[in-house]
């Protein structure tokens, strides 16, 4: 079954947190990448549980989290869009560590939790194929076809079939210090500014 997020935001330009939260779908997270994919999926299985483990109650503030992950196309998107993690705003950043992974830190406790996927779940064959493709940056269309239909294949007959506890790990850190973002653009976010301040008086 794919996984299904509760994220909350605020509601405006100036901040307040909205009054309910919003459903987040697979589906959703494809029109935002662009296509859907192996990494995809697997991020958001990833993200799953890395969200269970660090908001207990299933909701995910987007207002209040940061979030690392390996610089893949497919990885980050899921990050930002699950996270609200921006570069520009210093909540996202990523690093050349192989694997599905993230770690997630919620801002305003310094908790963090960092996940990944158990070694082997995905096939190193196919793993080795599309690194070599990827660094040759060329392919005839039958291998491209080929190895899309693993990848979806896998997807269908693993990921989808086995208890994600089973492909993915998940470990609570104690401490974590969150680096910098080193971007010489970055702003602040102001639309959480006011995120908490008390809702409108109502009538009388």
């Amino acid at each position: 079954m794919l996984p299904v997020f509760e994220v909350l935001d605020t509601e405006s330009s100036l901040g307040r947190y909205a009054q309910g939260t919003k459903r987040v779908t697979v589906k959703d997270l494809v029109k935002f990448h662009g296509h859907p994919c192996d990494g995809l999926f697997r991020g958001a299985f990833a993200m799953r549980l890395a969200l269970d483990a660090l908001e207990p109650h299933g909701i995910a503030d987007r207002t209040d989290l940061r979030v690392l992950s390996r610089n893949s196309p497919c990885l980050g998107d899921v990050a930002a869009y699950l996270t609200g993690g921006r570069v520009r705003f210093g909540t996202q950043d990523v690093r050349d560590e192989p694997g599905v992974w993230y770690l997630v830190q919620q801002i305003s406790t310094g908790r963090a939790v960092r996940v990944w996927e158990r070694p082997g779940v995905y096939p190193p064959d196919l793993a080795q194929r599309e690194a070599r493709m990827m660094a040759e940056a060329k392919a005839e269309a039958a291998e491209i076809d080929a190895v899309r239909e693993a990848q979806s294949r896998w997807v269908r007959d693993v990921l989808l079939v086995r208890p994600a506890s089973e492909l993915y790990a998940v470990e609570t850190l104690a401490s974590y210090e969150w680096e910098e973002v080193p971007y010489a653009h970055a702003g602040r976010r102001t639309d959480v500014l006011f995120k908490n301040a008390p809702g409108p008086a109502l009538d009388t």
